[in-house]
Parts: C-alpha cells; sequence; structure tokens
C-alpha cells in the first residue's frame, strides 16, 4: 500500500468524524426513562446450496443365456445400411455413460431400459493380433418390436459412434466379432436428457 493511499483513508475518517461531530443532533433533557422492547428479528432461513448430482456409475451389461424367445437373435445382412460414425455432438461439455458391455466375444445381451431421450453407442474396438482382419459388427435391436434401430460395421480396430434418439423403451445388442482382442460399447447422454429422463 502507497503511503498516499495510508495518508487518504485517514483524511477520509477524519472529515467524516468532524461532520458526526458537527450534525449530531441535540442531547435530549432527561425524563422518565422508558425501556426499549427489541423487534422481533425476523427468522433466517438459509437455503442449502444446490449440490450437483453424484455420477452414478455406469450399469455394466452383460451376455443373455436364453435368448431364443427374444424378437430377432440374428445380425442383419447389411449393417452397412446404417452408415458409418455419426457426427460428434456439438458444444457438448459433458457426456454421461449411464452403461457399457466390455467383452472380447461376441453374444446377444440381456435386455436393458434406457429412459433418455437420446443418447448414442460410443464402440471401441481392439485388435492386436491381427489387426487387419478384425472384424466388428453390432445391432441395436428394440426388444418390444424386434427392429433394429441401428447398426455397426467396422472393419479394423477403431471406433464408431451411433446416436439414437429413441428413448423410454428396453432394447439388447447383438455383437459378433471376428479377430478382436476386445471392444467396449459404452451408452452415454448427455446432461439435458439425463436429468429429465422419460421413464
Amino acid at each position: 500500500m502507497d503511503k498516499g493511499d495510508v495518508f487518504s483513508i485517514l483524511a477520509a475518517l477524519i472529515i467524516v468524524s468532524v461532520l458526526a461531530l458537527l450534525f449530531r443532533p441535540p442531547v435530549a433533557e432527561a425524563g422518565p426513562e422508558i425501556p426499549e422492547i427489541p423487534a422481533p428479528a425476523p427468522p433466517v432461513t438459509v437455503t442449502p446450496a444446490p449440490t450437483p448430482a453424484a455420477p452414478l456409475e455406469p450399469t455394466r451389461l452383460s451376455y443373455a443365456t436364453g435368448v431364443w424367445d427374444y424378437p430377432c437373435c440374428r445380425l442383419p445382412d447389411n449393417l452397412m445400411l446404417y452408415g458409418g460414425s455419426d457426427p460428434p455432438w456439438q458444444g457438448a461439455r459433458e457426456i454421461i455413460p449411464f452403461a457399457y458391455i466390455e467383452e472380447g466375444r461376441g453374444g446377444i445381451t440381456e435386455v436393458f431400459h434406457v429412459p433418455y431421450a437420446v443418447w448414442r453407442l460410443n464402440c471401441s474396438v481392439s485388435s492386436t493380433i491381427r489387426p487387419q482382419a478384425a472384424h466388428f459388427r453390432m445391432a441395436l435391436v428394440e426388444f418390444e418390436s424386434g427392429t433394429v434401430i441401428e447398426g455397426a460395421d467396422l472393419h479394423y480396430p477403431g471406433n464408431i459412434v451411433k446416436n439414437v434418439e429413441r428413448g423410454g423403451k428396453d432394447f439388447y445388442l447383438i455383437v459378433s466379432v471376428d479377430e478382436v482382442d476386445s471392444y467396449r460399447i459404452t451408452l452415454e447422454t448427455l446432461p439435458e436428457y439425463f436429468s429429465a429422463p422419460l421413464g
């Protein structure tokens, strides 16, 4: 702090003190003293600070054993109809994973429920022994109708993302792999859909 700042503060205090002495109201004559009744203080209500919801641990999906009562048990012949990877979510600050499957073999998952209007399948495939022969195929099937909603066909290791705009339903995955060491499919959504589930 500079000396000039200290002098300015002292000068301001002196001026305020002098003005308070000059404009002080006159002292009233002593009379009967009336006890002061303090005004009741309004109750203080403290609003709790909003605590962010703790991120939930993603649910691990596993393969089912009895799938013959599922409406669709085979991959479509041509998964290329579903195209390549969808574009990333623009301006997404936070992506919330809510379920995943991590395996090294193919199969059909147990039925799972997705309560979010918009979500995606983020697939990552790893192959180190014969990467040139790696082949990953996946279909997302709506359980009630047996309709294939999304599909992915990936040759070689890598990633593919499939956006889904259908929620509040039960689904399952059909996965087929060749020469793949492991794969992971993460089901993800955005905070605005996570906080307003469909049911």
